[in-house]
């Protein structure tokens, strides 16, 4: 008598041999979030309350560590309308306190792509609505991102002209083309500040670090990108200048 030969129901499954270079290869292959753009999301007034959130801590800490003064307030527009902010750059401050100076208008801000890597500065880029810009060359999605915001209807678009912070807050570098570019393309007007980093003496008669920013009068654009870039250039020297140190 011949055995029955007993078929399986479930046939055992063979796993797979686990392979990391592979799963690693497979996350690096993901798609990632694009941070050379400022979405639709990102312009709406729930996630302005965010970029007000952050603008507000790094305001309460710079109360505590520095002596803060804002002058030229009066030379902003009274609306809310579309500029090209333009500020020197000394300290990683700069951007929030670009915020505070303007009164809390919502500013999308251009940041050097290497700012993105790290996931705790993606967040915080991320909530000041900033977009990822190749310093080496202007790419095209860098100007649609630009220009759509500026012709958004409210927002501004926030530039640190020089392309890099300086050691030296009273002392402007040559601005890149890009502030007058955009200007000129969107029609707005360019408001010129600058941060400007010192010592004071206090009441008791102690050194305190202070902080102050100056806002100029509106440049309007102008079509002759040198001859913008050379007005803006002076403009914020003088404001730097005129800063009692």
């Amino acid at each position: 008598m011949s055995e029955k030969k007993v078929i399986p129901l479930h046939p055992p499954q063979t796993q797979p041999d686990f392979d990391p270079g592979a799963e690693k290869a497979s996350r690096k292959n993901a798609p990632q979030w694009n941070y050379t753009q400022v979405t639709e999301n990102q312009m709406k007034w729930p996630h302005w309350v965010l970029q007000w959130i952050c603008v507000q801590l790094v305001k309460t800490y710079t109360r505590l560590n520095y002596k803060l003064t804002i002058l030229g307030r009066e030379n902003l527009p009274k609306d809310w309308i579309p500029c090209v902010v333009a500020a020197n750059h000394s300290s990683n401050l700069d951007p929030p306190l670009v915020s505070v100076a303007l009164e809390y208008r919502p500013i999308a801000y251009m940041a050097k792509q290497e700012l993105f890597e790290k996931p705790l500065m993606r967040y915080y880029n991320w909530m000041m609505s900033s977009f990822a810009v190749n310093r080496e060359r202007l790419e095209l999605s860098t100007v649609k991102t630009a220009l759509r915001i500026l012709k958004h209807g409210k927002w501004s678009l926030g530039i640190f002209p020089e392309g890099t912070r300086s050691e030296d807050s009273t002392t402007v570098g040559q601005p890149k083309k890009g502030v007058a570019y955009f200007a000129k393309a969107a029609k707005v007007p360019i408001i010129p500040l600058v941060i400007v980093h010192h010592t004071v003496t206090d009441k008791n008669g102690q050194p305190k670090k202070a902080i102050t920013i100056k806002i100029g009068q509106l440049i309007p654009p102008d079509t002759n990108l040198n001859r913008l870039s050379e007005t803006l250039q002076q403009t914020l020297q003088s404001l730097a200048d005129s800063v009692a140190v």
